[in-house]
């Protein structure tokens, strides 16, 4: 079947004028600057009740979509791929209110269609799990046994196809074969996604055996869980099965008992992980309190329990605890200097957040010149600097920062902002000039950084009366990201030299593209994939192309297609920066794919209604959830825009809207409706408008109150410094993500010419 990329719509623009400061008009842009429109999701069915399936499916509306899909599928004159099409969706649902034999002779009827050949084999599988739910066994083995080699060979369903199988023939009394089934499962899929599940399902088949040496198995397979998987349903299964396995085995003996610590750390960890806090407090209370553990064994416990008090916020209590692992550590000699060191770092933290900054300083220093090769030397050499500045030492502050740099680590970034940072505040431009040409003779800057080095060489140079070097540095900003933050702020500082300058910067942006290959292209081997997402099956879309390896833009497109916009999200961050730098005009399909533009219906009424700046939601959701409406953070934020239920009930009950419980937060429509207003007033604070923005932000993720603190301390310094030294990493970070965003779907999406989409952010702070 041949399946083709939908292009993105585009549509006449009226002709725009730029005019800075009392500058000449000009008319009549360019085609580059038409309105690019997301692409609209090429759904199986166009229009009609199909389509408003597969749209309710996707946020867990199965009433509706069951209405919508017996709807369709009595119409006579639907074809028979729309009818097979219809069947298996109508069939997942049977699946959804456990009518599984039901649902078999849909999926039947499903595989008949020509249409849906290129995923006859993931049908039949589903057929065929339909039928062993449905207490057919039989039928499901005679599915899958009908499948030859061929058929399977680089499937992504070949290990189901195994799983299938062994379940069958289990249901059917051929233990044996069944087991052997499963073996083969771990033996050629070690790395698969059902790997514990088959551990377990062979785990209770040996289980039940009376050979002795068949139950030793299956007491190591389950061991094995414990350890591998330790807060799993599959562990909790070990820890009933295997009492009764072991009760025919001797009494304990140590090496007994040094598996039970074992299994005891990993739970611990894997608590922590998933942080649960309050109970990896508790455990690891407990297995500090047993007999046995080596000094290693009391550091790792040890240092789980100061990380679970340090998450908790709590990070001045977490020190004793920090303290004492490091200590434990150094007794277990070579094999505990890793966790040590990590140890002695967190407890230095501690010790900065009590409040006793200079005996920090003197801690991380300590650490740093200690431990010069660890990869924590630079971070403790750069919160040395944070310490002695919270102390009053510019000075010490600044010559740590400066070991920081000399390091040459992951952490050279961060210290060269902290003295760029100083070096503004103080009014010493040539020193930020040094900083910054010294970062662009590097081969290291990443496209953010080298695009905001030749913002701030633009910065000093003007306050050193350099206005064209500043004005090359700007476009400079341009060439590097076009639409990273510091692009906005590059941009902003051009409209404000006047109209040559302006129109060079907007000139950057509308370069058009030259000819060539699209990279949004549709790979060979995609069908299968492009079928599924039509389906709204995107995670089952997700297996195809990860089987064939398709990446890049051509699965981003996919995934978009299947709505998987947060895979899609994920997709492409993994793919680097490069592409960043090419300005929209020439990567239309790869800027729209990597800003989409998912509920729409929701937020381009939404913004205007409640005073919302266009596009700002969705720099917000991008940023919050890469568009995931069941998102929730460690911390209990929920949905699209990460409301928590205590933020989300005032601003309810402020602006009269029903929410009827916190789990309505994963609802979208709710989720916005909230945020929305909550933003909306977030900006209304700051005055309202463009202008407010780039305030709203850092109060939208620290809190108003936060940024009203920073504002009072250093609100006298010009914004692009006030940014880069929000104290908070996550706040400034969050910050200039969400105002390149922000840019971003300004210039993809605005109805203007790109002069007109573009914000601009004034130097001086008002409020």
């Amino acid at each position: 079947m041949a399946l083709a990329l939908a292009l993105a719509c585009h549509r006449e623009t009226p002709a725009v004028a730029l005019q800075v400061d009392g500058g000449a008009e000009a008319t009549d842009p360019p085609p580059e600057v038409e309105r690019r429109l997301a692409p609209e999701r090429d759904l199986w069915f166009a229009e009609g009740p199909g389509r408003e399936a597969i749209l309710a499916r996707e946020r867990g509306d199965h009433g509706t979509a069951l209405a919508k899909l017996d709807a369709l599928l009595a119409d006579p004159a639907l074809s028979r791929d729309d009818r097979g099409a219809a069947q298996w969706l109508r069939g997942l649902e049977d699946l959804q209110r456990g009518d599984h034999l039901a649902a078999a002779k849909r999926f039947d009827e499903a595989r008949q269609a020509p249409a849906l050949a290129k995923v006859e084999l993931r049908l039949r599988l589903l057929q065929a799990q339909a039928l062993l739910d449905g207490s057919d066994p039989a039928g499901a083995l005679a599915l899958v046994d009908a499948l030859d080699a061929a058929t399977l060979r680089g499937s992504p369903l070949q290990g189901d196809a195994v799983i299938v199988r062994a379940d069958a023939r289990l249901r059917t009394d051929d233990i044996a074969g069944a087991q052997a089934e499963y073996r083969r499962y771990l033996a050629e899929f070690a790395g698969g996604d059902r790997r514990h599940e088959v551990t377990a399902k062979l785990a209770r088949s040996l289980s039940r055996s009376e050979d002795a040496a068949l139950r030793e198995q299956a007491i190591e397979l389950y061991q094995s869980l414990l350890l591998a998987v330790p807060l799993s349903s599959y562990a909790e299964e070990a820890e009933r099965e295997l009492p009764r396995l072991q009760a025919a085995r001797p009494g304990k003996g140590a090496a007994s008992r040094e598996f039970e610590r074992q299994v005891a750390l990993a739970r611990l960890d894997a608590m922590v992980d998933r942080s649960r806090y309050r109970q990896a407090i508790r455990a690891a209370d407990e297995l500090l309190a047993s007999k046995g553990l080596t000094p290693l064994q009391r550091c790792q416990a040890l240092f789980a329990k100061g990380t679970a008090v340090f998450k908790q916020r709590e990070r001045a209590k977490s020190r004793p605890h920090f303290e004492a692992a490091f200590a434990q550590c150094k007794l277990a000699g070579a094999a505990g200097e890793d966790l040590g060191v990590k140890a002695a770092y967190q407890a230095a933290r501690g010790r900065y957040a009590e409040g006793k900054h200079e005996l920090a300083a003197q801690a991380f220093e300590s650490l740093a010149s200690a431990h010069a090769k660890h990869s924590y030397a630079d971070d403790a050499w750069v919160l040395a600097g944070e310490s002695w500045a919270e102390a009053g030492d510019d000075a010490r502050a600044r010559k740590a920062w400066e070991q920081a740099l000399a390091v040459d680590g992951d952490m050279l970034e961060e210290a060269r902002r902290r003295l760029l940072v100083a070096a503004f505040g103080r009014g010493d431009d040539a020193e930020a000039l040094r900083l910054v040409d010294a970062g662009l003779a590097s081969s290291k800057p990443s496209i953010a950084e080298r695009a905001k080095l030749h913002y701030f060489r633009g910065r000093a140079l003007q306050r050193m009366g350099d206005v064209e070097g500043a004005e090359a540095a700007w476009l400079a900003v341009l060439d590097a990201g076009p639409l990273e933050y510091p692009a906005l702020q590059a941009l902003s500082r051009l409209r404000e030299l006047g109209d040559r300058a302006w129109r060079g910067g907007i000139a950057r942006l509308d370069a058009p593209a030259a000819a060539g290959a699209d990279a949004t292209a549709a790979p060979v081997g995609s069908d299968a994939a492009l079928v599924l997402a039509r389906l709204g099956l995107g995670e089952w879309a997700q297996d195809e192309l990860r089987s064939a390896s398709i990446k890049g833009w051509p699965a981003a497109y996919v995934l978009n297609q299947a709505g998987l916009y947060t895979g899609a999200q994920k997709l492409i961050a993994s793919m680097g920066t490069t592409w960043r730098s090419t300005p929209p005009a020439q990567a239309p399909r790869e800027w729209t794919a990597a800003h989409p533009q998912p509920f729409l219906e929701l937020i381009e009424p939404g913004e205007p209604r409640l005073g919302v700046p266009k596009w700002l939601t969705y720099a917000i959701m991008q940023t919050e959830s890469r568009f995931d409406p069941h998102a929730t953070s460690f911390a209990g934020a929920r949905g699209l825009i990460q409301l928590m239920p205590s933020t989300a009930k005032a601003v309810a009950q402020q602006a009269e809207v029903v929410l009827r419980s916190d789990e309505a937060l994963y609802d979208p429509a709710t989720n916005l409706e909230l945020g929305m207003h909550h933003l909306a007033s977030l900006v209304a604070r700051y005055g309202g408008g463009d202008p407010a923005v780039a305030l709203a932000i850092p109060s939208y993720n620290a809190g108003a109150g936060a940024v009203e603190k920073w504002l009072a301390a250093r609100g006298g310094l010009d914004l692009d410094v006030f940014i880069e030294g929000i104290p908070y990493d996550e706040t400034r970070k969050y910050t200039q993500s969400v105002l390149g965003r922000w840019l971003a779907y300004r210039v993809l999406y605005g109805e203007q010419g790109t002069a007109e989409r573009v914000p601009y952010l004034a130097l001086r702070i008002t409020r």
